[in-house]
């Protein structure tokens, strides 16, 4: 399997396509943190017109484990940096879905748009609060039980509990992942340590930041996004079109696009409609 040797460990990654095509490579930011790239593979469709980077962040999936110390958003910046410039690419696009957004806009300003030629955010994550108060309106809507389990397991801090699994279930089953069949696939790529680092730096479910990225806001800096900009948003998804449509406007030259019928894995549901909505993106952006 195809790994890169750096002084964080070993980072696994995948690449499909030509390095002789005219258009330029995208490189794809899974969720998380301590996510896989699992269900980032049907982007690989787009390799029959540029070559496609995914990979495992470290600390999850198939790459090395690490220590406390190093789940931080820095450590996850640096080692794109490395695979950037292991992979030798001079200019490329960004792909980011969920926490991968984070990654992707912590990772264009910290290099002030170098190489970056567009910057595609699905289902993006800018703010902690703006995660949460979105959660709060989705959560308002489910059954009055499940309401009540999650509001009080938060007070006792009991979740743990199975009653606020079973409730955060109905949630899931709602807006993050509605494909069934696809929610069991998943389950069986889960990565304990990851699981660790996810627990650690945004909380025990979705719905609640109580991690160390609980205080993250970044939408001042959105102006900053002087690239071309997808926004993409499930219909149903936990990030909100509304809130998508929000960050959008904030950035120059952005525009959103929601996938009906989708929630917040987009890829693990409507891969089709996603895969066609960032080709048409990347080739408007290389024609002009």
């Amino acid at each position: 399997m195809p790994f890169i040797e750096h002084s964080l460990g070993r980072t696994y990654y995948q690449s499909r396509g030509s390095k002789r095509t005219a258009c330029l490579p995208l490189v794809c930011l899974h969720g998380g943190p301590g996510g896989h790239s699992y269900f980032m593979q049907d982007l690989f469709k787009l390799a029959d017109e540029r070559r496609v980077f995914i990979y495992d962040q470290i600390g999850g999936g198939r790459s090395s484990q690490t220590p406390r110390s190093r789940w931080t958003v820095r450590t996850f910046v640096q080692e794109l940096k490395w695979l950037v410039d292991a992979w030798e690419l001079d200019a490329f696009h960004l792909f980011g879905a969920s926490w991968g957004t984070t990654l992707a806009l912590e990772y264009f300003l910290s290099r002030k748009r170098h190489r970056v030629h567009s910057m595609t955010f699905q289902s993006p994550m800018f703010s902690a609060s703006d995660w949460q108060a979105d959660a709060d309106l989705l959560i308002r809507a489910l059954p009055a039980k499940e309401r009540k389990v999650i509001q009080y397991c938060h007070e006792i801090g009991a979740t743990d509990a199975n009653v606020y699994q079973q409730a955060m279930d109905t949630y899931y089953a709602r807006h993050v992942l509605r494909n069934k069949a696809a929610l069991m696939r998943r389950s069986g790529f889960r990565n304990p340590h990851g699981a660790e680092v996810y627990a650690h730096m945004w909380g025990a479910s979705e719905f609640s930041a109580t991690g160390t990225l609980k205080t993250y806001d970044r939408v001042k800096d959105l102006d900053q996004v002087d690239c071309p900009t997808l926004v993409i948003c499930g219909e149903y998804d936990e990030a909100r079109p509304q809130t998508g449509r929000r960050y959008a406007r904030r950035i120059p030259d952005a525009r959103l696009e929601v996938i009906s019928n989708a929630s917040h894995a987009i890829l693990a549901e409507r891969p089709a409609a996603l895969v066609k909505s960032v080709r048409q993106f990347l080739r408007a952006v290389e024609s002009n």
